[in-house]
């Protein structure tokens, strides 16, 4: 049972995650503080890793502790082990309860151990003890290395009532399989198909090997990228560009470079997944030449899954996003998967729906859903009700792009973004203007969904620190859930300035009622009932009237200047806040960048 839990565990969604199975955007996962900025993709994927590899530790300590404890300290257990990764736990003051790769480490006060640049880790640890999860530097021993030399390490760190949970990875492995040349796009795509090849074959071995082995199906196949499942010994199962190789053992296969393909499968079998490099030929391409693969490997229950793409030799720029656009994609996705789910639950309700301009599920500010059929004609229109019954092969922009055709070679299950020009519906004019459109295939229709990247440049939000704002946003997320389901509780809880879960540094929350008049605030409890119409901050702005204009079920940012109370200075700084409403109420969490 214990196992049976953890393993689900290991399927659900891990809400500190931002580059989850379907993440917002494309870029860089929001993980990291900007000191860490120049990691590289296999890197920012191995970040992923310990904070997999964590939440699965606090799992397995809350099911049974000293079962956790001696799964943990099993060094040849993949979940708790993958390489230079493993978890330590300490416990309220600091001391080791457990550590992964150095048992004799147990008992030690992290108060005593200073690093080689002189950080003393009990300070550190204990500054940044956070029920949401921070990443700290030091440098450490690297447990997959010879060499009792220290590495500069990042840890992944996050309290669990008292107890503190820890997992770091040493960036800049010689070993890494380098990523710059895919898009983040490809990378998720490929990630997706692996999970859902996973799934399938769990559900299903045979239906799955005759769906994988499907050129024409689009869970599986998506141009070069395809699947290849291998069993324990390194034996190909099957195989979904080439089914000949099918009862291949894959240590026979040297690719040009003189890689040993079995012996890197095996090197990084991971139930957590992991980038390798080699060289196969594209079966996009009518060449037999090799090419440069990136492969993403993930193993389940013995199986290794695989999807590989080919890294582009002159990928296109496209468009500059700035981080505000970066959250709207996030918006967008949200929105282009509550469309889909409730067309396929009630299809005539959610046109009706998503047609209604005034629906804050389907409408926010110039994002909006449409839905087309196979064909491409347009089903559902949200801002233009007179283009439905039109195809959008018949539409080209002021570019000379043909949507239909842009459209129909790029719909996929797992949601690809397209750009055009197109009219922005929040500006009063009719101009077009570049658009970035998320299109989500569901049941031979396409959803889409798009933004309206920003053209000056810079935000504010792009200078903050990306930590502070994945916090602010799960602190929202908490006192929704917590206002949800006792709000008397949640009131003196987030009033409560001791209390981690909604007091962080500047960090705190606030909550209005419809009308805009604040029903309890995390900083300043003495402002409860005050109408925020009345307040104005030091630039003129009426933070009543922002707070109303930017109401969202998904969350918007908003900046304005109000008083730091990290600080000892009544002084207005910047401001930049994270509103999302539920209900009529709106629950608000901001930053100082």
């Amino acid at each position: 049972m214990k196992w049976t839990a953890l393993i689900a565990a290991m399927v659900l969604p891990l809400a500190i995650i931002s580059a989850g199975a379907e993440s917002p955007g494309d870029s860089s996962m929001e993980m990291a503080a900007p000191m860490y900025a120049e990691l590289g993709g296999y890197d920012q994927a191995r970040q992923e890793t310990a904070q997999q590899m964590l939440e699965m530790a606090i799992t397995a300590f809350a099911l049974d502790r000293e079962w956790a404890i001696e799964q943990i300290q099993d060094v040849d257990n993949p979940l708790y082990r993958d390489g230079e990764l493993y978890v330590f736990v300490l416990d309220e003051s600091g001391v080791i309860l457990f550590h992964g790769a150095t048992p004799e480490l147990v008992g030690t006060d992290t108060h005593t151990l200073i690093d080689t640049q002189g950080t003393n880790l009990g300070e550190l640890f204990a500054e940044n003890r956070s029920p949401y999860g921070k990443w700290v530097e030091y440098w450490w021993p690297n447990p997959a290395t010879e060499s009792s030399d220290s590495e500069l390490k990042l840890t992944w760190t996050r309290t669990y009532g008292e107890y503190q949970f820890g997992v770091g990875v040493y960036p800049g492995s010689a070993d890494a399989a380098d990523l710059s040349g895919l898009d983040g796009q490809t990378m998720r795509i490929v990630r997706q198909m692996t999970d859902a090849a996973i799934e399938a074959f769990a559900a299903d071995r045979d239906s799955a090997m005759a769906a994988i082995q499907d050129m024409d199906n689009p869970l599986y196949r998506d141009g070069e990228l395809y699947v290849f499942v291998l069993d324990e010994s390194g034996v190909i199962l099957f195989h979904g560009a080439t089914p000949e190789l099918v009862g291949t053992d894959t240590h026979t296969l040297i690719d040009t470079q003189g890689t040993n393909l079995g012996e890197l499968f095996a090197e990084n079998r991971s139930p957590y997944g992991k980038w390798v490099e080699y060289w196969w030929p594209n079966p996009a391409t009518e060449s037999s030449e090799s090419e440069l693969k990136l492969t993403w490997i993930k193993t389940h229950a013995g199986y290794a899954f695989g999807v590989g793409a080919y890294p582009g030799t002159d990928p296109s720029p496209g468009l500059t996003l700035s981080a505000y656009d970066e959250e709207r994609q996030g918006v967008a996705w949200q929105m282009t998967r509550n469309a889909a789910e409730a067309f396929h639950a009630d299809r005539a309700g959610a046109m009706a729906a998503i047609q209604d301009t005034n629906n804050p599920l389907y409408h926010d500010g110039e994002i909006y859903v449409s839905v087309l059929d196979e064909p491409g004609t347009i089903l559902a229109h949200g801002t233009t009700p007179e283009l439905v019954g039109v195809s959008v092969h018949d539409i080209t922009d002021v570019r000379g792009t043909n949507i239909g055709d842009l459209f129909a070679k790029n719909r996929s299950p797992y949601g690809k973004w397209v750009e055009y020009w197109w009219p922005n519906p929040a500006t009063e004019t009719q101009e077009p203007e570049p658009k970035l459109t998320l299109l989500l295939e569901r049941g031979g229709y396409a959803f889409a969904t798009g933004i309206y990247p920003s053209t000056d440049g810079q935000t504010a939000l792009d200078g903050a620190d990306p930590e502070k704002r994945r916090i602010a946003k799960a602190m929202v997320d908490r006192a929704i859930e917590a206002f949800a389901a006792d709000r008397d509780s949640a009131m003196a809880a987030i009033q409560d300035m001791d209390n981690p879960l909604y007091r962080d540094g500047e960090l705190y929350v606030f909550v209005l009622d419809e009308s805009g008049v604040i029903l309890f605030h995390g900083a300043t409890p003495e402002l409860v009932g005050t109408d925020t119409h009345t307040l104005i901050d030091t630039q003129g702005t009426n933070l009543g009237e922002l707070f109303a204009e930017n109401r969202s079920p998904y969350g918007k940012w908003v900046e304005y200047w109000w008083p730091n109370p990290a600080t000892e200075s009544s002084d207005s700084e910047l401001k930049l806040t994270w509103l999302r409403t539920s209900s009529e109420y709106l629950f608000g969490v901001g930053m100082y960048p």
